[in-house]
């Protein structure tokens, strides 16, 4: 029994980890694309379509609202409990693991799309009014290991 918690706790450190170490790249991302845009947005100017522009805006909001929706429901606790039924603690902490990624990948675009619109403006507030979203995204889906031993605990 010892030995079987004992592998469930390294599977949940090495997951918890990988997704920790990808939510840490993309807000680094973040930061590195918000400072080129406010000390070398000047040289980066391309002119933009108005359409594009305000298509970025709208996909930036559109991305860090479907966010929040794409964490909530996937962690919703019936979903988590049918999991954890269906494909044991592995097939649990892999949903966690997984489902962190993508949240943090969508943080990622909206730094991505906010660079790109700063670009097209020549204005780098706009990429600290879309980096301010992505950071928002990505403290959100930031995975606290005690939330996931927690979940192991109680759905195991």
């Amino acid at each position: 029994m010892a030995t079987n918690l004992q592998n469930v706790l390294e599977e949940l450190r090495r997951r918890h980890r990988s997704a920790a170490t990808v939510v840490v790249a993309f807000f680094i991302l973040d930061v590195v694309l918000l400072a080129i845009a406010y000390f070398a947005g000047a040289s980066l100017y391309r002119t933009g379509d108005p359409s594009i522009i305000t298509g970025l805006w709208i996909s930036i909001l559109v991305f860090g609202l479907g966010a929040f929706v794409l964490r909530r429901t996937r962690f919703a606790t019936m979903r988590l409990k049918d999991i954890a039924a269906l494909r044991g603690t592995t097939g649990l902490l892999k949903t966690l693991q997984y489902t962190t990624i993508q949240v943090a990948t969508i943080g990622g675009a909206i730094a991505l799309m906010g660079f790109a619109w700063a670009v097209l403006t020549h204005d780098w507030t706009n990429m600290l009014r879309a980096g301010g979203v992505a950071a928002i995204v990505l403290f959100y889906g930031y995975p606290f290991r005690s939330a996931w031993q927690r979940v192991v605990i109680q759905l195991t």
